[in-house]
C-alpha cells in the first residue's frame, strides 16, 4: 500500500509540473492519500479515479468559468471590469486513444496558434485566415497575402513552432531564439530516468494486483504490436555478421531480458516518457503523377459508378466523357486532350454542375476576352447562376460559375481574393495556349499559385506530350492527374487541293495520303510536255504560237494552248528571287485573283459545302477578298430580313453617329449577302454580330484570320486555306501542323455532317508531297514552356516572402525535366554516401600527410594535359607531336592503359590511327594511377614492367582526347613493317621496340612551344601542378598506387555527391542567372534593398501588370504625370500599349505632349542601359520600343479623351478601328493600376486625375456592352 501511495505522489507531482492550471485531470489528485480507506485504494478505484480522465468538466471548474466579477452599477466603476487577462499558452495537451472504447494510450503536446495570433490576409497564407471585407473578396487587394500554393512547402507560424526543440518527453524545452532550455542537459536526463523508472515499476505492481483489469489488457495488446515494429526497425541496424554475438548476449542475460520484456509489455509504446523513436526519412521514389486512361475500353457499369449525376444529358456520353465524369466524381483532377468538336465542353459543364450541387464555385478561364464573353452566353443558357469577371465588367461575382481570363485569375491569386476559398474547380480551356510566347507564362504562374484544395480540369486540343505536361502539373500540385484523350475525331476530315477550278482529294477520311491525288494535281498544274517536232523537214516557227504543251513562245508569241505560260490559264512565270523569297516579303502567288475566288465560291455553293470559313493571314487580305465578290449573294429574302433586324437591334445601343461608321456600313452590306469578315481590326461589337450570325448559319462565307479558330465554338461544314504561309512577326513561314490542325478542326459539324471538308487553294506553285504530308498529317506542336521572369512577378514574390522566386522557377514547366529526376538524384546521393563510408584507406606515414591534396592535383593535371594535347592536334605546328612512328601512352575511360605507335593523325575527326604495342596489363588497378615516367623512381617503384611488348600488333583508331602521355621516342622505320613479319625490317623494328620498353621508367615527355597565349597559360599551370605533385610526400609512398586507388575513388564519389546536390538544390536552373541579374537591377534602381526587402518603388511596380512596370513606376515617382491633364496622361500611357506599325507615322501633337514623349524616351533609354549593364535579357518588345513607332496613337487617344467622336478619330489615323478600341480598353486597366499606385504613395491629386481619365475614355462605342452579356 505504501508503494502505491508513493507512486501516486510521484505521478501527482509530475502531472502538476506538466499541466499546471490547464490540466484536464481532476485537481483531487493533490488530496492526501491518508484520507482514503484500503477499499478506496484498491487498484480498480485508483485507476478510475486518478488515471482515467473524466468525460465531463468538474463542477468546481465550471463554477470558476461562470463566476462574474463584482460590479458596482450605481457607481459605474468600469475599472472593476479591467482584470488581468488569463495567461494564454501557445501549447496544449491531447490524449491518444485506441480501440472502440477510446482507451487512453498516450498523450502529446500541440500548438494552439489561434490562442496567440490572429491570421489575417496581411500576415498569413492560411486558407483558414480571417475573411476580408466584401469589397475586396472578389478581386483581392494590393498588399494582401495569397493563399498558400498547393504542392509548395511553406511553413506557417504554427508549423515553424512544430520544429522547435523537444525534450525526451516530447515537450518543448527551448524557447525560440535561445540556444538551450532552463534545465541542464545532464540534470534533465537524470530526472527523466528516475521518473521513467518509478512509473514503470508502479505500473508493473498495479498489473500484479488485478489480472482481470481492462486497463492493462488494453495496453498489453497495443504494446506487443508496437514492440514488434520496433524490433524490426532495430534489427535493420545490424549486419548479418553480428547475429551470433547478439544471440550470445541474450542467452547470458536471460533474466534481465525477461524482466525488461515484462515491463515493455505493460507499458505501451505511445506512453514513451523516456523513450525516443528515431524517424529515418526514406528516400522518395520517382513517381508518375499522370495516369493515362484507356478510352478504348467502354465503361459498361457507368451508371453504377456514378448513380446520381450532377447533370443529365439527353444523349449518350462518349467514353472519354464518361471517364472524365467518373474521375471528377472521385475527386480527381483531369487533363482532357480531345479533337476539335469532340465534346470537351461537356466535361466543363459537368464540373460546373458539380460545383453548383456541392455549393462551391467553379472558375472557367479562357485565353482571350472574346471567348470569355461567348462562354458566358453559352453557360447562361444552361445554368442559372453564372457570372463573369473581366477588366471592365463584373457581373454576378457571387455566382457558383465564374468566367474570366487567365490574367484576371492570376491577379486574384496574387492579391489573396477571398473568393478563392470557395473554389472547387478551375477549368483551363485551350491549354495549348501555354505555347504563346507572350502570355503562356501566365498559365504556368496560375497553375503553380493555385491552392491545394482546388481541383484542376485541363482542356486542350490533341498535343503529343500530354503525359509530360500532366505529369508536371501533378508533380507541381502533388495531385494525381488523369490524362484522357480521344482516339479520333467524331467527324472525320477529308483534305483537298483546289486548283484550276478542280477539287482534288489528297488525304482521305482515314488519314491516308493519296499519291494518286497529288500526281493528278501536279499534272494539272504542270502538264507533261508533248513533243511537237517539225514534220517533213519543216522548220519550227520561233515567233508563232507554240503547240500544245509547247515551250515559251519567241518574241511577241505565247506558249501553246494550255502549256506553260500559254494562253488559257497556264502557270505564271515566277522569278527566282520571288521563289526564294529571300527578302522576307510576301510572295505574289499567295494572293488569288477575283476569278479564282468566285469560281471557288460557286463550286462550294453548287456542291452544298456551305457554310465555309476561308482562312487568310492578314487583316488586309480578309477585307480585300470580301470586297472583290460584290456580285455574289448567298441569302434568301427571309434570311436578309432576319439579318437586317438583328444588326439593327445590335447597333441600336450605339450613338447615331457611331451607327454610321464606314466599317459598320460596309460590314452590314456584306452580311445582307451572307458574307462576313473576322479579324482583329474590326470593332468588338462588329465581331460579335458576325459570330452570332455565323452561329445561326446566316453567314455563309466568312473570311477570317486564325484568331477565329482560337477557342470560338463556331463549327462549319468547310474550311478553306487561302494559303499555307503566314507572317509570324519576324518573317514569312509555313504553317505548323498544330496551327493547321487547329484551324482545319473547325470543319465538320457534329450531328449534321458525316465528314468535314478542308481545301487548300494552290497558286502558281505546288509544294512537294512531303510538305503536304507534314502539314496535314504531321505531329502537332508540343506543349513547351514559355516561362520567363518579369519584374512584376519577382517583386510580388519578394513581397510575399514565404514563397521564394527560386521555388517558382523550380516548379515551372521549363524545369520539369530536372525536377522529374530529383528523386533519382536523391537516391544516388544516398548510394554514393553509403559507398563513401565504406572507402577506408589503411594508415600510411607518407599518404596521411597530403594524399587528398595530391589526388585533387592529379585530377587537375590530367585535365590540363588533355587540353594541351588538344592544342597539339588543333594547330598546324602541333602536328609535329604526332608524326608517323611516335610512341604514345593512351587510355580510354574504363579500359586498360596501352602503348601505341602513331600511324597518322585525322584532324577532321580528331582521331589517331595507332598500332597497339603492349599487352593488356596484368594489374588493371594500376591503370587508374597516373603515369609519371619523369618523376625519378616513380614507375620503377609503383609500376615495374607495367608495359610488356605484345607478340603481335593490331591497328585501331583512338580519339586524341584519350592520349595520356606523348614520349620523345620515335620509331624510325615505317609503322606498316609491324604488319609484315616476313619483311626484313620487321626484326629490326622489334629489337628497337624491345629496347625502348626496357627503360620505360625513364621515358621523357614531348614538349613544344606553340607560341599561343592560351597554350602558354595551360602549359604554365600544368608545370606548376606537376611540381606540387612531384614534391609531395605521398608520391614517395611505396604503396602509392594502392592508396591512390582508394583515395581517388573517394574523391570521385565526393565529387559526384557535390554535383548531385547542386542538381537537387537547383543551383543549375537555367533561369537562375537571369533572376540574379534582375535582382541586381532592382537593387540599383532602389526597388528593393540589400536584404531584398521590397521598398516603396517596388510596391508601386507590383501594381503594374500590363508590362513596362519599371518605366511606368519611374514616371509616377518622378512626379512626371503631375503637370499633365487626364486626357494628356492617357495619351502618354498609350505608348506602353500600342505596339506600333511600320506603315503608320505619328501625327502632330501639342508641345506639352512632345516634351512628355521625349521624357518617356529618356526614361526608356536609361532603364535599358541599366539592363544592359547587368546583362539582363530583354524582350523584343522592349528592345524595339524606340525603333517602332509606338507614339502613333498619342494624338487619337488625346482627342478621344477630350470628347471627340469616334468617326472623327478615324479621320486622324489609318490604324484599324479594332486596334484603337483595344488600346483604349487596355488603357482603362492601366488607369486603374496607376490609381492603386497613387493610393500607395499617398498622391491624392494623381488619384483624382486617373479617376477622371477613366471617366473620360469610358464612353460610346469603345465601351458599349457586349452582345453576349
Amino acid at each position: 500500500m505504501t508503494e502505491i501511495k508513493n507512486c501516486l505522489d510521484s505521478i501527482c507531482e509530475k502531472i502538476d509540473l506538466i499541466s499546471g492550471d490547464q490540466s484536464l485531470i481532476d485537481r483531487s489528485l493533490k488530496v492526501s492519500l491518508n484520507e482514503f480507506t484500503e477499499k478506496e485504494l484498491s487498484q480498480e478505484n485508483i485507476r478510475k479515479k486518478f488515471l482515467t480522465p473524466h468525460p465531463q468538466f468538474t463542477s468546481n471548474w465550471l463554477d470558476n468559468l461562470q463566476e462574474l466579477p463584482p460590479v458596482d452599477f450605481l457607481n459605474d466603476n468600469t475599472s472593476q471590469l479591467f482584470t488581468p487577462p488569463h495567461y494564454k499558452s501557445v501549447t496544449g495537451f491531447k490524449f491518444h486513444r485506441a480501440g472502440l472504447e477510446g482507451s487512453i494510450v498516450g498523450y502529446s503536446e500541440y500548438t494552439v496558434p489561434s490562442e496567440f495570433s490572429t491570421k489575417t490576409s496581411k500576415n498569413s497564407l492560411s486558407i483558414t485566415r480571417e475573411a476580408t471585407s466584401k469589397a475586396d473578396s472578389v478581386r483581392g487587394r494590393p498588399g494582401y497575402m495569397p493563399f498558400a500554393p498547393g504542392g509548395v512547402s511553406i511553413l506557417e507560424d504554427n508549423q515553424k513552432i512544430e520544429n522547435f526543440s523537444r525534450d525526451n518527453n516530447g515537450l518543448y524545452n527551448v524557447a525560440p531564439g535561445l540556444s538551450r532550455g532552463i534545465l541542464d542537459e545532464l540534470e534533465e536526463e537524470k530526472d527523466q530516468t528516475e521518473f521513467s523508472n518509478d512509473v514503470l515499476v508502479d505500473l508493473k505492481d498495479s498489473e500484479e494486483i488485478s489480472d482481470n483489469s481492462d486497463f492493462p489488457s488494453s495496453i498489453n495488446n497495443h504494446s506487443i504490436e508496437s514492440n514488434d515494429d520496433d524490433n524490426e526497425r532495430e534489427n535493420e541496424n545490424f549486419d548479418g555478421n553480428d547475429d551470433t554475438d547478439l544471440d550470445d548476449e541474450v542467452n547470458n542475460n536471460d533474466s534481465s531480458v525477461v524482466k525488461s520484456t515484462e515491463i515493455d509489455v505493460l507499458l505501451p509504446n505511445e506512453i514513451t516518457f523516456g523513450r525516443i523513436q528515431n524517424h529515418i526519412e526514406s528516400i522518395p521514389k520517382s513517381k508518375d503523377w499522370a495516369h493515362v486512361v484507356d478510352v478504348n475500353k467502354t465503361i459498361k457499369n457507368f451508371r453504377e459508378l456514378v448513380p446520381s449525376m450532377a447533370k443529365e444529358y439527353p444523349f449518350e456520353l462518349d467514353t472519354f466523357q464518361k471517364e472524365a465524369v467518373y474521375h471528377l466524381e472521385q475527386g480527381d483532377s483531369v487533363f482532357v486532350a480531345a479533337h476539335t468538336s469532340a465534346g470537351k465542353t461537356v466535361v466543363a459543364e459537368y464540373a460546373i454542375a458539380m460545383a453548383s450541387r456541392n455549393m462551391t464555385k467553379a472558375i472557367y478561364t479562357s485565353p482571350i476576352k472574346a471567348l470569355s464573353n461567348q462562354k458566358f452566353r453559352d453557360f447562361k443558357d444552361i445554368f442559372e447562376d453564372v457570372g463573369i469577371l473581366t477588366g471592365d465588367v463584373q457581373i454576378n461575382s457571387e455566382a457558383s460559375c465564374l468566367i474570366m481570363t487567365t490574367e484576371i485569375l492570376r491577379s486574384m491569386l496574387y492579391r489573396g481574393a477571398d473568393l478563392i476559398r470557395d473554389v472547387e474547380f478551375v477549368i483551363f480551356d485551350e491549354v495549348h495556349y501555354v505555347n504563346d510566347q507572350d502570355r503562356g507564362v501566365v498559365w504556368e504562374e496560375v497553375i503553380i499559385m493555385l491552392p491545394d484544395h482546388i481541383k484542376l480540369i485541363l482542356l486542350s486540343a490533341t498535343v503529343p506530350n500530354t503525359f509530360e505536361f500532366a505529369n508536371w502539373v501533378g508533380r507541381t500540385k502533388q495531385k494525381d492527374i488523369y490524362v484522357i484523350s480521344t482516339p479520333k475525331r467524331p467527324v472525320p476530315l477529308e483534305h483537298y487541293l483546289w486548283l484550276k477550278n478542280n477539287q482534288i482529294k489528297i488525304v482521305d477520311s482515314d488519314k491516308k495520303f493519296l499519291e494518286v491525288g497529288y500526281s493528278a494535281a501536279n499534272n494539272l498544274l504542270n502538264p507533261p510536255a508533248v513533243p511537237t517536232g517539225p514534220k517533213n523537214g519543216d522548220k519550227t516557227d520561233t515567233n508563232g504560237r507554240g503547240g500544245r504543251g509547247g515551250g515559251r513562245g519567241g518574241r511577241g508569241g505565247r506558249g501553246g494552248r494550255g502549256g506553260r505560260g500559254g494562253r488559257g490559264g497556264g502557270q505564271l512565270f515566277i522569278s527566282p528571287q520571288l521563289k526564294n523569297n529571300s527578302n522576307g516579303r510576301r510572295p505574289n502567288s499567295n494572293i488569288h485573283g477575283k476569278t479564282t475566288v468566285l469560281q471557288l465560291l460557286q463550286h462550294l455553293k453548287k456542291e452544298s459545302l456551305l457554310p465555309a470559313v476561308i482562312f487568310v493571314f492578314s487583316q488586309k487580305q480578309a477585307s480585300s477578298y470580301a470586297s472583290m465578290i460584290t456580285s455574289v449573294d448567298f441569302t434568301t429574302s427571309k434570311e436578309k430580313s432576319e439579318i437586317k433586324m438583328f444588326v439593327n437591334n445590335a447597333i441600336s445601343r450605339l450613338r447615331k453617329e457611331d451607327r454610321e461608321l464606314p466599317q459598320i456600313l460596309e460590314i452590314r452590306e456584306l452580311l445582307l449577302r451572307g458574307i462576313g469578315t473576322h479579324h482583329g481590326g474590326l470593332l468588338p461589337i462588329v465581331k460579335e454580330i458576325i459570330e452570332i450570325l455565323f452561329a445561326r448559319s446566316l453567314v455563309k462565307v466568312l473570311f477570317a484570320t486564325e484568331t477565329f479558330a482560337m477557342g470560338l465554338n463556331l463549327p462549319t461544314k468547310t474550311v478553306v486555306f487561302a494559303n499555307t504561309s503566314k507572317f509570324d512577326g519576324h518573317t514569312f513561314r509555313q504553317l505548323f501542323p498544330g496551327e493547321y490542325t487547329q484551324m482545319a478542326g473547325r470543319a465538320g459539324r457534329r450531328g449534321l455532317d458525316t465528314t468535314g471538308t478542308v481545301m487548300i487553294m494552290v497558286g502558281s506553285e505546288l509544294g512537294s508531297p512531303e510538305s503536304f504530308r507534314e502539314l496535314i498529317m504531321g505531329t502537332p506542336t508540343k506543349l513547351q514552356s514559355q516561362f520567363r521572369l518579369t519584374y512584376n512577378m519577382i517583386l510580388n514574390l519578394l513581397r510575399i516572402e514565404a514563397l521564394k522566386v527560386e521555388e517558382m522557377i523550380k516548379r515551372s514547366f521549363s524545369e520539369n525535366a530536372n525536377q522529374v529526376m530529383l528523386p533519382e538524384h536523391q537516391r544516388n546521393v544516398k548510394i554514393n554516401e553509403d559507398a563513401l563510408t565504406k572507402l577506408n584507406r589503411e594508415s600510411c606515414n607518407f599518404c596521411d600527410k597530403d594524399i587528398e591534396f595530391v589526388v585533387s592535383k592529379i585530377d587537375l593535371y590530367r585535365k590540363l594535359s588533355a587540353d594541351l594535347i588538344k592544342f597539339y592536334a588543333k594547330f598546324v605546328n602541333g602536328l609535329s607531336a604526332f608524326p608517323k612512328g611516335r610512341i604514345i601512352v593512351f587510355k580510354n575511360d574504363d579500359e586498360p592503359r596501352y602503348v601505341g605507335l602513331v600511324s597518322n593523325l585525322d584532324t577532321t575527326r580528331g582521331t589517331l590511327n595507332v598500332f597497339i604495342l603492349s599487352r593488356k596489363p596484368a594489374d588493371s588497378f594500376k591503370d587508374n594511377a597516373p603515369f609519371f615516367s619523369t618523376i625519378g623512381g616513380y614507375v620503377k617503384r609503383n609500376m615495374p614492367n607495367h608495359f610488356v611488348l605484345a607478340s603481335s600488333f593490331r591497328q585501331t583508331s583512338i580519339p586524341v582526347a584519350s592520349v595520356e602521355f606523348i614520349t620523345k621516342l620515335t620509331l624510325k622505320v615505317s609503322p606498316w613493317i609491324l604488319t609484315k613479319p616476313k619483311n626484313p625490317g620487321y626484326r629490326e623494328a622489334i629489337e628497337l621496340l624491345a629496347s625502348m620498353f626496357s627503360f620505360q621508367d625513364q621515358w621523357n615527355e614531348f614538349q613544344k612551344d606553340l607560341k599561343a597565349v592560351e597554350m602558354a597559360i595551360v602549359s604554365k599551370e600544368r608545370s606548376e601542378t606537376f611540381q606540387l605533385i612531384s614534391s609531395s610526400h605521398s608520391i614517395s609512398c611505396p604503396h602509392f598506387v594502392r592508396h591512390y586507388a582508394v583515395e581517388n575513388e573517394r574523391y570521385k564519389t565526393q565529387h559526384n555527391i557535390e554535383q548531385l546536390k547542386q542538381l537537387i538544390h537547383g543551383e543549375n536552373m537555367d533561369l537562375l542567372p537571369d533572376y540574379e541579374q534582375r535582382i541586381e537591377v532592382l537593387k540599383v534602381l532602389n526597388y528593393i534593398d540589400e536584404d531584398q526587402n521590397v521598398l516603396l518603388k517596388g510596391r508601386v511596380a507590383c501594381e503594374i501588370t500590363t508590362g513596362f512596370e519599371l518605366i511606368i513606376t519611374e514616371l509616377i515617382l518622378d512626379n512626371f504625370l503631375a503637370s499633365y491633364e487626364p486626357e494628356e496622361i492617357v495619351s502618354l500611357l498609350s505608348v506602353f500599349l500600342f505596339q506600333g506599325a511600320s506603315n503608320v507615322t505619328s501625327g502632330p501633337i501639342t508641345p506639352k505632349l512632345d516634351y512628355g514623349k521625349a521624357k518617356i524616351k529618356e526614361v526608356v533609354t536609361s532603364t535599358l542601359d541599366v539592363f544592359e549593364q547587368h546583362s539582363v535579357l530583354v524582350t523584343q518588345e522592349e528592345a524595339e520600343f524606340l525603333e517602332s513607332d509606338r507614339f502613333a496613337l498619342m494624338e487619337p487617344i488625346y482627342e478621344w479623351g477630350r470628347g471627340m467622336a469616334f468617326s472623327d478619330i478615324m479621320k486622324l489615323t489609318t490604324i484599324p478601328e479594332g486596334t484603337i478600341v483595344r488600346v483604349i480598353t487596355r488603357l482603362d486597366e492601366v488607369c486603374r493600376q496607376v490609381m492603386n499606385a497613387a493610393r500607395i504613395i499617398g498622391d491624392a491629386t494623381l488619384y483624382e486625375k486617373m479617376e477622371l481619365a477613366q471617366e473620360k475614355i469610358k464612353r460610346d462605342i469603345v465601351f458599349c456592352a457586349s452582345l453576349y452579356l
